[in-house]
């Protein structure tokens, strides 16, 4: 299911500039007109690249007056789509063949180049093939130049490198609180993405980016409130920081308590199999028994010196139930 949040941000242009000046077309970005960029009208895309509603495609022109089509595709399934490859050939043909109708090749002799771009936040790492050749069989050499041939550019959200995300960046700065774990993380991602926001000016992209963190907090269980109609964007997003700290502080609470529950369990049934090995299976179902819920590390310690010191699994049975703390 694609995230409508998400595909918001990348509805405005400044995001999609970030993108490729950053990221997809880092290098060579300067050859780039970004005053020029620009969505695809839908009356233009058509019905058959319309299906897929997380799918973008914007235009921009280079500096020589050539256009580039940019094909950019949102992925928020929890599987990694191994055919990738192939949806992406489909895409640009489709788009190719809207270009043919519309006389683009009859007029200028040639069709625009298109840079297919994958963004994905999914839990496990990409590793569909980026490029379609690799999921051909191999055939003899003189069938290859025959085979079809395209590869897209891949950001896999959650594996991104710090030393990679470019500063003054906002797909920077959406990596950034895609990544943090912990409050002082989120505080500072959140002041970075604020400091950008605020010099952009743009109350439509803030506005998207506020729908992007409440959207967060609705998955957390922590809706804010509606804002009154006309609030600032700026100071809505201030007003989401607490929640989205307080979020993060409790997420971390759960993730330390689930941590110690599980070391106790293990330690439970470590002293089990330990009655287990020393005196019989029943004594170990009666102990499993006794101990179930206990957490107090002092008292599983003594369990432990009472299955070196006693001499039968009865002794320890009750010496266990007879311990209140």
């Amino acid at each position: 299911m694609h995230d409508p949040a998400y595909r918001l941000l990348f509805s405005r242009p400044r995001m999609v500039r970030d993108l490729l000046d950053g990221f997809a077309a880092r290098g060579w970005s300067g050859a780039l007109d970004f005053e020029s960029l620009a969505p695809l009208p839908a009356s233009f895309v058509g019905r058959e690249l319309q299906q897929r509603h997380g799918d973008l495609i914007w235009h921009v022109r280079f500096c020589d007056d050539r256009w580039l089509y940019l094909v950019l595709l949102l992925e928020f399934q929890s599987t990694v789509e191994q055919a990738m490859a192939v949806r992406i050939l489909e895409y640009s043909a489709l788009l190719y063949r809207r270009l043919v109708a519309h006389g683009v090749l009859r007029e200028h002799g040639s069709l625009p180049p298109v840079l297919p771009v994958v963004l994905y936040n999914g839990r496990r790492r990409w590793t569909a093939p980026v490029e379609v050749t690799n999921l051909l069989a191999a055939g003899s050499e003189a069938l290859a130049p025959y085979q079809p041939s395209q590869r897209y550019y891949v950001l896999d959200v959650a594996r991104a490198a710090d030393a990679d995300l470019p500063a003054g960046n906002l797909v920077s700065a959406l990596i950034g609180l895609e990544k943090t774990r912990d409050a002082a993380g989120l505080r500072e991602a959140l002041k970075v993405l604020f400091d950008l926001l605020r010099r952009q000016k743009d109350d439509a992209l803030t506005q998207a980016f506020v729908t992007w963190l409440h959207q967060g907090l609705r998955h957390a269980g922590r809706l804010p409130a509606d804002g009154e109609d006309g609030e600032d964007p700026l100071a809505q997003l201030r007003g989401t920081q607490t929640m989205l700290e307080e979020t993060v502080r409790e997420w971390t609470r759960e993730w330390l308590a689930q941590g110690i529950e599980q070391g106790r369990r293990e330690e439970r049934a470590l002293l089990c199999r330990q009655a287990a090995r020393k005196f019989d299976a029943g004594a170990a179902e009666g102990l499993a028994a006794a101990l179930a819920g206990v957490t107090d590390p002092e008292r599983l310690a003594r369990v432990g010196d009472w299955i070196i010191e006693c001499a039968t699994g009865s002794e320890l049975l009750a010496r266990v139930r007879g311990d209140n703390g």
